[in-house]
């Protein structure tokens, strides 16, 4: 019996070793789980297509923003500086109808050709007819040369006529149509001026002449 003890230590021995072993092997395997935990990237600022991780709504800083166009100003009309005397001269009224008199109070209508003038550092002045109460309206303005033309040919679409004025500078274009019950004369002369000439007694183009011709005559 004593000669067997040996062997049966051994015995003993190899199966705590092996135990051993597999406990280490399995505390190994357990920490193998935990000691290199695989790495599940947090959502970047644009996986959910708030950010712009795809460029799909973010702005590009190099980019330039595109410029919004700026509208092309008037051309500076040059400014008129006349009276209501030096535009249509006392005399001149007179010599047409001495019952003619400055409007006390006259503005001119909202929309209206006259006002389209003063718009354009022009001025405009009205007479009145003291026995009737018809009204004289004269407006005068001179635009920029550059769109001179433009205005003129705008004139002719509004439905004008075009019409000559017997005797006056040569160059000089008129127009004239009736509407409301008013007549009115537009002219574009060969200095630059455009005026306007309208009174509910003119019922064709030759009632305004006489006038046109005289504004035209102190415009230099």
């Amino acid at each position: 019996m004593s000669a067997a003890r040996p062997s049966a230590r051994l015995a003993v021995t190899f199966v705590l070793g092996a135990a051993t072993i597999a406990l280490l092997a399995g505390c190994s395997m357990a920490g193998g789980g935990t000691s290199a935990p695989s790495h599940s990237p947090s959502a970047s600022a644009g996986s959910d297509g708030s950010g712009g991780s795809d460029g799909s709504s973010s702005t590009d800083p190099s980019e330039t923003p595109s410029e919004t166009p700026t509208p092309t100003p008037t051309p500076t009309p040059t400014p008129v500086a006349l009276q209501q005397g030096q535009v249509w001269t006392a005399q001149q009224v007179y010599d047409y109808n001495p019952n003619f008199s400055p409007k006390p109070g006259y503005a001119v209508t909202a929309g209206s050709p006259a006002a389209q003038l003063v718009a354009l550092a022009g001025v405009s002045f009205g007479w009145v007819n003291q026995t009737s109460g018809d009204t004289i309206e004269v407006a005068v303005a001179h635009p920029n040369a550059q769109n001179f033309d433009q205005f003129s040919g705008q004139v002719a679409q509004d439905g004008y006529q075009q019409v000559p004025i017997d005797n006056a500078p040569q160059g000089t274009i008129g127009y004239f149509t009736v509407a409301d019950g008013v007549g009115t004369l537009q002219v574009f002369t060969n200095n630059g001026y455009w005026v306007v000439i309208d009174s509910a007694t003119f019922m064709e183009p030759g009632d305004s002449y006489r006038i046109a011709l005289a504004v035209l005559g102190n415009l230099h």
